[in-house]
């Protein structure tokens, strides 16, 4: 696949998983205004692994904290199908855990440009595997 500066994400589609429903619109809208398919958004881990398996994200953006556990077994199933994530909380990087604490991380509030950066670079080094 060939990116480009103006379309990097366009037709790429986006797992949101996020319990903060104000966030997960807003996640939501600005990815679709990059012209990206929406998968989502979800509030459970529940729901994030069975949309992992019947929609086969090319990325993924997770919160830490969802519903009173963490999102840790969603970014293991994602590690382990090879499908890039960023993480997307309130928390210090040395609060997470497992795949977790491996994935690129953005702070809350989403700063709109460095979400779009790291995503185009997930999606750009997943495509050379």
């Amino acid at each position: 696949m060939t990116y480009s500066q103006t379309d990097d994400l366009a037709d790429q589609r986006i797992l949101v998983v996020e319990d903060e429903w104000l966030i997960a619109l807003d996640l939501k809208d600005l990815l679709e205004r990059w012209r990206c398919t929406v998968i989502g958004p979800v509030a459970t881990t529940s729901a994030a692994l069975d949309l992992i398996e019947e929609e086969r994200p090319d990325a993924s953006i997770l919160d830490v904290q969802l519903r009173g556990e963490t999102s840790e077994r969603v970014a293991d199933m994602l590690r382990d199908r090879e499908c890039p994530f960023l993480v997307l909380t309130a928390y210090q990087h040395h609060h997470l855990s497992g795949a977790l604490s491996e994935a690129p991380m953005l702070r809350k509030p989403v700063d709109e440009t460095k979400l779009r950066t790291l995503l185009a670079e997930l999606l750009r080094s997943a495509s050379f595997r």
